[in-house]
């Protein structure tokens, strides 16, 4: 098969040294390439890559503007966004990986979600199926949380804030999860300081490197979650929905060495 990851930039994108190095180990014909198109460019080039690939991933800044192009599963509907196709189908397992990376772990009824994006979306739903009540969502555009929360308004409290309300919502919440791309770079998380952190139970970064915002929680003693483990555990179901098999061990050896070095 003919598999690959769409968004921009994608050139060194994890996906496609893990997924290559799996093929090849487990004597998978099955090629990944890196699908780099620029945004502008996206809506005259997509039809060939439909065309050309039996699926692929899906990744910034086209998760949402997909969809137009495809059908959809259900869940991917709900959510709004797609990360995985398959045939001209997409599905979202964004929001597996989460759910799943999630076992064993306590979440409260009432969080605080940073982000608006094809991410956030994901993990709005699955917060939903893990029985969050309540969630504050903090964007730097605050057109697009009412948006989202409109999306939502169905299945769980949504509450739109701007950006520079951030502290006011984690007052009110137990967990934080950031599904933003701040703190990839070494970079602060906004401006929050450890004291903003101190009275949560949980925080969540979909980053899969170490963040200012992974390492002040930890700091102050708070149960944090990285990335590496939603992304591990939507890769698998990646796999499935492609049906190439999937051999745990080789798998998770080539996620440590890759991801995890």
């Amino acid at each position: 098969m003919k598999l690959g990851i769409l968004g921009y930039p994608v050139t060194e994108s994890m996906s496609y040294k893990v997924f290559n190095e799996y093929f090849e180990l487990i004597g998978e014909k099955s090629t990944y390439d890196a699908l780099n198109i620029q945004p502008e460019y996206f809506e005259g080039e997509v039809h060939d890559i439909l065309k050309e690939y039996d699926g692929f991933n899906v990744t910034k800044p086209f998760k949402e503007r997909i969809m137009k192009y495809i059908t959809s599963d259900e869940n991917a509907r709900i959510i709004g966004a797609v990360n995985c196709v398959f045939s001209r189908v997409g599905f979202n397992t964004d929001w597996v990986g989460f759910v799943k990376s999630l076992e064993g772990v306590e979440v409260p009824k009432v969080v605080t979600l940073v982000g608006a994006g094809g991410a956030s979306r994901a993990l709005l739903y699955g917060l939903l199926k893990l029985g969050v009540e309540r969630v504050y969502l903090v964007n730097r555009t605050f057109e697009r949380a009412v948006r989202l929360s409109k999306d939502f308004k169905n299945h769980v409290e949504v509450i739109p804030n701007e950006l520079k309300a951030l502290k006011d919502s984690l007052k009110e919440s137990k967990a934080l999860f950031n599904a933003t791309s701040a703190g990839m770079r070494g970079e602060k998380f906004f401006d929050i300081s450890p004291e903003d952190l101190s009275h949560l139970s949980l925080v969540y970064d979909v980053i899969y490197i170490k963040t200012p915002l992974q390492e002040m929680a930890r700091e102050v003693g708070i149960t944090v979650v990285g990335g590496e483990s939603m992304w591990y555990h939507q890769a698998i179901e990646n796999l499935k929905i492609w049906g190439i098999p999937f051999h745990e061990e080789v798998f998770k050896k080539v996620f440590e060495k890759v991801v995890l070095k």
